[in-house]
């Protein structure tokens, strides 16, 4: 239980943590991704602008013409490289460390002209074959490669500019990368640091576990040489006085705390060792059989009636003893809580290489849906606590210890608050 508990811890701890590492990771590298190309869509729309050339280029163009003193006006055009609002966040240096190309398609998709000066890389072939790409997109920005693209239709011409972000993209990878790294090797981190730490945390709720089962199974012993004195005392009254109706009380009160004592050891065992013991293999179909013949003149007597529907030559290997003792508390279960003129229903049959093992019973104001509840301890719909039916509230948890000893799976079910259903898969 502890070990199971602990599991949850840990795995609930880590999937918490990645989950915030994921969401900080996410957001960071999406800004900076969304920051990267904001920055380029900055750029194409001024190069847009100004028919693909920075502003206030004009003195680099006029010293390459051969004009060792170009008018003032054209480096005072300088000052205006900045003077929209999308570009006022770039460097000075920008126009000389940018590498774009700009192409320009007439209405049928060939080049008109193109302007391969700001870049080596790319020659008028390429430049065809970008410009082609993504003048028949719908969306007016995007990557194509390593560029960052705008698309501009006027005049029945399309304008297509590309930035290269080689640059951008590569120290973008670096950065995201990096931190997928960082960020597992964190989780890493926290999975060893949470591993050591649930150890300590759970000590105390181990021991107070350990102590509580302890305590029922000594108990448990202890109880049983009171009750066996008990019984042997009525014995020898109704010896000497003959039977009456106090010493069939204290027989009936005894047999009742007996069987609760031996639920107890067995739940306590169940608890302490999950190993379910010596496996063999055995006819599931016979044991279910047998199990329920001596209930079926008690369902006779008390006006009930009960179908069995159980599949010949099931086979099942495990714990016969247990699974018979499974069977039994089920049964008993579904015969003490089927009021007269209810009727009861066993099924047993082959669900791949499991078996199903379905109790249907008739009932009394039962809640509408899942009902796993009752597989806990001392726990009974009868919040009164009425003990005509001589139920103790531990049969089902047993119920449930057998089939969790057996990886197996139980359920219980109302689906229409009239018939109670107990599934075992197992």
């Amino acid at each position: 239980m502890i070990r199971e508990l602990r599991k949850k811890f840990i795995l609930i701890a880590m999937l918490s943590t990645f989950i915030v590492l994921s969401a900080i990771m996410g957001t960071v590298n999406i800004s900076g991704y969304l920051k990267m190309a904001a920055r380029a869509d900055d750029m194409t729309s001024v190069l847009g602008i100004n028919d693909g050339k920075f502003p206030g280029n004009g003195k680099e163009e006029m010293e390459v013409a051969g004009n060792e003193n170009p008018p003032d006006v054209a480096v005072g055009k300088r000052e205006d490289i900045f003077e929209t609002e999308a570009s006022r966040n770039f460097s000075p240096e920008a126009p000389y460390e940018t590498r774009y190309f700009t192409v320009i398609l007439d209405d049928g998709g060939e080049i008109s002209s193109c302007d391969l000066n700001h870049i080596a890389a790319v020659d008028e072939d390429m430049a065809l074959e970008y410009g082609k790409t993504v003048s028949g997109k719908k969306s007016e920005t995007g990557f194509c490669g390593i560029y960052r693209y705008r698309v501009i239709k006027d005049d029945g011409q399309t304008k297509c500019i590309f930035l290269d972000c080689a640059r951008e993209i590569s120290g973008f990878r670096v950065t995201a990368v990096s931190s997928i790294v960082m960020s597992f090797l964190g989780l890493a981190a926290v999975l060893v640091l949470v591993i050591f730490f649930s150890q300590i945390v759970f000590l105390p709720v181990e021991e107070s576990i350990r102590k509580q089962k302890q305590f029922i199974t000594d108990a448990s012993h202890e109880l049983k040489t009171p009750l066996t004195i008990i019984d042997a005392n009525t014995e020898v009254i109704e010896m000497e006085t003959g039977e009456n109706q106090w010493t069939k009380s204290t027989r009936k009160q005894i047999q009742r705390l007996s069987g609760m004592v031996q639920q107890l050891v067995a739940l306590s065992r169940l608890d302490e060792n999950r190993d379910i013991g010596e496996k063999t293999e055995f006819s599931a179909s016979d044991a279910v059989l047998e199990t329920v013949q001596p209930y079926e003149a008690p369902v006779r007597t008390g006006g009930k009636e009960m179908e069995q529907l159980v599949d010949e030559g099931i086979l099942f290997t495990g714990n016969e003893r247990d699974f018979r003792q499974l069977v039994g508390i089920l049964v008993d279960n579904a015969v003490k809580y089927t009021p007269e003129g209810g009727k009861i229903r066993i099924a047993l049959k082959k669900k791949g290489k499991k078996c199903q093992l379905e109790i249907f019973n008739d009932a009394e104001e039962l809640p509408v849906g899942k009902l796993d509840v009752l597989f806990e301890r001392f726990y009974r719909l009868d919040s009164s606590r009425n003990s005509s039916t001589g139920g103790s509230g531990i049969g089902l948890s047993v119920a449930k210890a057998i089939v969790r000893a057996h990886k197996g799976k139980i359920t219980a079910e109302s689906p229409d608050g009239k018939i109670m259903k107990i599934t075992v898969i197992i």
